[in-house]
């Protein structure tokens, strides 16, 4: 079981990181050889990741990174700004003070990454918002479907439209545009106040909009 684990986490890793794209076959002979495992984890892994929707298996062929459809994309973001919504609503009732402090912690993190447009900072600084935020919900069920589900947002937008800052931008028109530092601070307020109603509302502005930003042009 622990075998089967590693490689699951691995090769989700290989994917997340942008080392297979859409069409792409993974050869299980071939990772089972580069992880040093036998193919037997490695079966079972790709099995996990096919059943959790991040490869696709062919026929005699064998798994492969599936291309999204538009209609599947809109799909997995609508159903996302219905989980976070709600992970933050929870995050408003339970979170604990220490956990406020560390929310303010990503929050002036953030501001100072966003002037910047390091891309994998920002794309670390935004993961650690939205996966402490299910953290601090305190249910292990939404933190789960919330991480899921983010990984799967991230690959949309990494393999049809580039991840995360556009260079075209300027910082002034970042700020205006893409409207996410200001979300963030938005929502955390909200938790930290403790209104669950207005973080559920903000959450689900904020990923619908991040949709919007990328897929709607």
């Amino acid at each position: 079981m622990y075998t089967e684990e590693k490689a699951y986490r691995l090769i989700l890793e290989d994917i997340i990181n942008g080392k297979y794209m859409p069409g792409d076959f993974l050869l299980e002979l071939d990772i089972a050889s580069r992880l040093k495992m036998s193919r037997t984890p490695v079966n079972s892994a790709l099995s996990r990741l096919e059943s959790e929707g991040y490869l696709t298996r062919m026929p005699k062929k064998g798994c492969c990174i599936p291309t999204p459809t538009p209609k599947e994309v809109n799909l997995t973001f609508s159903t996302r700004s219905f989980i976070e919504a709600e992970s933050a609503a929870s995050a408003a009732v339970n979170i604990e003070d220490d956990e406020i402090d560390i929310l303010d912690g990503i929050i002036n993190k953030e501001r100072s990454i966003f002037s910047i447009k390091d891309s994998k900072c920002w794309a670390d600084i935004n993961m650690e918002f939205h996966f402490s935020i299910a953290k601090f919900s305190h249910n292990p069920y939404l933190e789960r479907w919330v991480k899921q589900i983010y990984w799967h947002c991230y690959l949309y937008i990494s393999y049809l439209n580039g991840f995360y800052l556009p260079n075209d931008l300027n910082e002034k028109e970042l700020v205006t545009t893409y409207k996410t530092p200001e979300y963030h601070a938005e929502i955390a307020k909200a938790i930290k106040s403790r209104q669950p109603k207005e973080a559920r509302k903000l959450m689900e502005e904020h990923i619908l909009h991040t949709y919007s930003f990328h897929f709607k042009k």
